[in-house]
């Protein structure tokens, strides 16, 4: 990871979080912020459902500072990205990038999607 970039949250689109997500080194986490009831009807395959309020806890199971962090939400203006972003960074997430288009625009460009709940945090270790 680069030093100077440290801390720093970013900001990604459609094409480049497909890309990225096809590699598991260095690990991931993909954290879709959206209700439990829009995950389910239609989600990116890797991500975990959760919500800003449960990432004030801490950072989600099987992860650590060293992780990267994709904060996916419904899409342009969803708040709940930079809230989850924030809570990412004040329990020292190093990198953390959001999906500002969320999944209208994983949606448009016809990115393979998964429906259903979400599995139960031990199951579901960062990549």
């Amino acid at each position: 990871m680069d030093p100077h970039f440290e801390g720093v949250i970013f900001q990604t689109h459609a094409a480049e979080l497909a890309k990225r997500l096809g590699h598991e080194f260095p690990a991931y986490c993909a954290l879709d912020v959206r209700s439990p009831a829009d995950y389910g009807a239609g989600h990116i395959a890797s991500a975990r459902n959760t919500t800003p309020g449960e990432l004030e806890a801490g950072l989600p199971p099987g992860t650590d500072a060293s992780t990267e962090f994709f904060v996916i939400g419904a899409g342009p203006g969803d708040p709940a990205i930079r809230a989850a972003s924030r809570a990412l960074r004040r329990h020292g997430a190093h990198r953390v990038v959001e999906f500002g288009g969320g999944m209208n625009e994983w949606s448009a460009y016809r990115f393979p999607v998964e429906t259903g709940a979400s599995a139960p945090p031990e199951s579901a270790p960062a990549h």
